[in-house]
């Protein structure tokens, strides 16, 4: 077995423990099927982390909440969308951190996607101008050119994130591509003084 890492993977180290923590395993072919399940686990996530600084119904309408939401499901789709068909699993880790939230989601693929989706992720993690990038692969997606991996660019983009993926060589058929994003929590006052960090 081989693998190979880039960017911010180990942002938190895996020993440190968390104040809060989720598993979940979910099967690509039924997210594909029932596609809202995307969104209904995204939200799920969101509400659960949100929860701790606004509680109540409210943690839904924070930006945290839709920070978080959007983060999760850029990664679920993209892990749906790419898995391997029927036999393949998806599974997903979420980690709380005080401010920092780490959405983990592994998922098997063909060796083909695993390689044009490394390629990407080389591109990306080097480039500084990602707006640039952006516009670059809008144009060529115009143009049919479709593109794995344009979620992960518009996380770096827009949001205080940072990513870091891992790829797994397990055998001939079949590789494991781990994506991590470490996504800095913006809190307002009005977050501090109704969450647990006013106690």
């Amino acid at each position: 077995m081989h693998e190979v890492i880039y960017g911010d993977f180990h942002y938190i180290p895996d020993t440190l423990v968390p104040e809060a923590q989720m598993d979940m395993t979910v099967n690509p072919v039924d997210l594909r099927t029932h596609w809202q399940r995307c969104g209904l686990l995204s939200d799920m996530t969101a509400g659960y982390i949100a929860y701790a600084y606004s509680e109540g119904m409210k943690g839904h309408r924070s930006a945290i909440f839709s920070s978080i939401s959007t983060i999760f499901q850029e990664l679920i789709e993209n892990a749906a969308r790419y898995s391997r068909q029927r036999e393949a699993e998806i599974k997903v880790r979420v980690r709380h951190y005080n401010r920092v939230v780490q959405i983990e989601v592994q998922n098997d693929a063909t060796p083909g996607f695993a390689e044009r989706f490394e390629s990407h992720v080389k591109v990306l993690m080097a480039t500084e101008d990602l707006e640039s990038m952006y516009i670059q692969q809008m144009e060529e997606q115009a143009l049919g050119n479709r593109q794995a991996g344009i979620g992960l660019l518009l996380l770096l983009k827009d949001y205080p994130v940072k990513v870091g993926v891992r790829f797994v060589r397990g055998g001939a058929d079949c590789e494991t591509v781990v994506v991590r994003a470490h996504y800095h929590m913006e809190l307002s006052e009005e977050d501090l003084l109704s969450g647990y960090l006013a106690m």
